[in-house]
């Protein structure tokens, strides 16, 4: 009787002892939860829809020095949305540089390097909408008051009774 449930039982041979096999696995799954928390940082999915907030507007510098109105349609701590006038030539993976205040009780200004990430034309004819992230990344205090500043902002729309959206 034992015989036959040996035969069932698969044996590792000895070419892959088990330990070896198991580290193997345990090694990889820990360094990819490493990596893709090193990747994913959460702050970046708050995304706030500027729709029903005072309009918020940044300034894009290009590459060339041309200065771009844009006004902010939605921000979060990994990029923003935004749209403006179809004056300059602009393409996709374009480094940027971005500048806007971030209206706290004392105002902040905000500046970093953005690629672009998507042009799109959204319906309207006369403007576009840009899609940006920011590449270089803010400074982690920067970081902290513009996730903040979504929060709250948030927070003040449900408390007023508004419609709010996570676009």
């Amino acid at each position: 009787m034992l015989s036959r449930l040996q035969a069932a039982i698969p044996v590792l041979t000895e070419d892959i002892p088990f330990d070896r096999w198991a580290k193997k696995i345990f090694t990889w799954k820990m360094n990819r939860k490493q990596t893709m928390e090193a990747i994913l940082d959460q702050r970046e999915f708050y995304r706030l829809n500027m729709k029903k907030l005072p309009p918020l507007d940044a300034t894009l510098v290009s590459e060339s020095g041309a200065d771009i109105d844009l006004e902010i349609l939605n921000i979060s701590a990994g990029g923003m949305c935004g749209r403006i006038m179809p004056s300059v030539p602009l393409f996709q993976n374009q480094s940027l540089t971005v500048a806007f205040v971030l209206p706290l009780e004392e105002p902040v200004i905000l500046k970093t390097l953005a690629s672009l990430v998507a042009i799109e034309s959204n319906g309207h004819p006369d403007a576009r909408v840009l899609r940006l992230q920011f590449s270089d990344g803010l400074e982690e205090m920067k970081k902290e008051m513009l996730h903040g500043f979504i929060v709250n902002k948030q927070l003040e729309l449900i408390r007023q009774g508004k419609e709010w959206e996570i676009s």
